[in-house]
């Protein structure tokens, strides 16, 4: 096939949760599809340091890919499979309140889907990739289904007695994540190191479990290497592909198609749109309301370590595990506070990689050393994630003074904090610090400003094409051919880590393309 010739029903840009589950989900169905993917493909087998250790690196520092393999050197170079090969698999659903947020408490948006709306494509997404987790009976955090838990580690269970003290539940974390095996796919073997690649795909990526099987099809094309650089216009209301570059050649292609998918994930996303300007669109594709790359609202957090007391001088075993094994859930709906929205809480990375700690221990010598090794067992991270509202101003933009080494412009990202975050911020310090200190935690470092993470936002989902950028099925209000799908239409971010609810949306968003092909109003 010439990739350059054909026709395909549907062009994917980007391959990761969005991407993966979008593509093979339409693959199955009978469409055309190929999916462009800036980084290059990867043995995910053989191409991470999954086991590696600082001590065999020069300078102690441990790259993320095995030395001569290329990915993930910048924003627009990543891998076939994208962020979803080095992520922490944390899979939460969200709850029929995080929906509504504008509606129960006045501020930020809604969503135009309900929870019910999105509640089958959870079932489906979870038995398709794997998601361990608890049956926990809460409100705001749906159960799902789920493989047996990870276990809670000593660490775990000694703030979860602290924690219910105050009233305050911890639970096992939620992951797509083996904990049986399935298919070909082993059960994790707690290797301490998922943000690093799963050699052995019991930690999903879209690569191994949904796009290379979706192959098998001959209905998905995968194009790597090829950074796109704009979407095409036919007319003011029709799309008809992409234009792209070799990320090592640098020799230019184009791929026609009948439709159109951008599923870089967040920041990217938009910054196509804003680069594929034309006479019909001189403010960015698709965005004649003029939201495009307004309503940021990535995740903020806080950052506190310290050690657990009661383990203290203890003897040092193997508790490596997936990273973290328990969380923390909302709880501060139910209580009085002069803020709105949530916060849920994420601890417990410790693993033998990284003790960047032993530098903040105070003396020297052998008092140091001793010091450091009574501690080791008893490190502790907490990091609990709040809720930007998109009333705060922050934006997504283009940088006219700064290009990438593919001579696109670099996406320049404004983050404003208002007063309803500052309010949540210092919750969010002031409760971990209850929580901590509760469960016999000597505090060591306590984050004072707050650092983003988790990009949402920028191209928001609505009703109303005056005010957002695409409706209910992730589709361009001005454009009915051109998708945009991944954390960049959440009108509201929640607390809960993202990933699984874009997967959810994207599979809902290609059971909606495949109707309209076979209704004839696609292609």
């Amino acid at each position: 096939m010439n990739v350059n010739t054909t026709v395909f029903d549907v062009c994917v840009v980007g391959s990761g949760a969005a991407g993966g589950t979008l593509s093979s989900r339409l693959a199955r169905q009978g469409l055309n599809v190929i999916v462009l993917e800036g980084g290059p493909r990867i043995d995910t087998h053989r191409a991470f340091n999954t086991h590696a250790m600082p001590y065999e690196f020069r300078n102690r520092k441990m790259p993320v890919m095995v030395p001569g393999v290329a990915g993930f050197e910048d924003e627009r170079t990543r891998g076939v499979g994208g962020k979803t090969l080095l992520w922490n698999a944390v899979a939460w659903r969200q709850g029929p309140r995080d929906f509504k947020g504008y509606s129960l408490e006045g501020a930020g948006a809604d969503w135009p889907i309900d929870y019910s709306d999105l509640a089958s494509y959870y079932d489906a997404v979870e038995k398709e990739v794997g998601v361990c987790g608890n049956a926990d009976h809460l409100e705001d955090l749906p159960d799902g289904q789920f493989l047996p838990p990870m276990p809670m580690r000593c660490s775990d269970r000694i703030i979860q007695r602290g924690a219910a003290k105050l009233g305050i539940r911890v639970i096992h974390v939620r992951k797509a994540t083996l904990t049986r095996p399935r298919d070909e796919r082993p059960s994790c073997h707690y290797c301490g190191n998922c943000m690093a690649g799963c050699d052995v795909v019991a930690k999903y990526d879209s690569a191994n479990v949904q796009m290379f099987p979706a192959q098998s099809t001959g209905k998905l094309t995968i194009l790597s290497d090829s950074v796109v650089s704009d979407v095409t216009l036919e007319d003011r209301t029709h799309v008809n592909g992409v234009r792209y570059l070799n990320r090592t050649t640098l020799r230019k292609g184009r791929i026609q198609a009948k439709s159109v998918v951008v599923s870089c994930a967040c920041i990217q996303s938009v910054a196509l749109l804003l680069m594929s300007r034309s006479e019909h669109y001189p403010n960015g594709l698709g965005n004649s309301s003029g939201q495009l790359g307004r309503n940021y609202i990535p995740h903020f957090t806080g950052h506190l370590t310290g050690f657990v007391r009661e383990l203290i001088g203890s003897k040092v075993v193997n508790e490596e595990g997936a990273l973290d094994h328990a969380y923390i859930p909302s709880y501060m709906h139910q209580r009085q506070r002069s803020f709105v929205r949530s916060f849920g809480v994420q601890f417990n990375y410790q693993n033998r990689r990284l003790v960047p700690w032993a530098r903040e221990m105070e003396g020297f010598g052998t008092r140091l050393k001793k010091d450091i090794r009574e501690r080791y067992p008893a490190f502790l991270q907490f990091s609990p994630y709040g809720e930007m509202l998109p009333e705060a101003g922050s934006t997504i933009s283009l940088d006219p003074a700064r290009k990438d080494r593919f001579g696109l412009p670099k996406a320049r990202v404004d983050v404003r904090y208002g007063e309803n975050e500052r309010k949540l911020f210092a919750a969010m310090r002031s409760e971990s610090r209850r929580i901590l200190e509760a469960s016999g935690v000597e505090i060591l470092d306590d984050w004072t400003e707050p650092r983003t993470n988790h990009e949402l936002g920028g191209c928001r989902m609505g009703k109303d094409p005056a005010k957002s950028v695409v409706n209910e099925f992730c589709q361009s209000h001005d454009i009915p051919n051109l998708f945009v799908v991944d954390g960049s239409v959440f009108p509201s971010a929640t607390e809960k880590n993202p990933t699984l609810t874009i997967m959810a949306l994207a599979a809902r968003t290609a059971d909606h393309i495949a109707q309209q092909f076979r209704k004839g109003k696609l292609g």
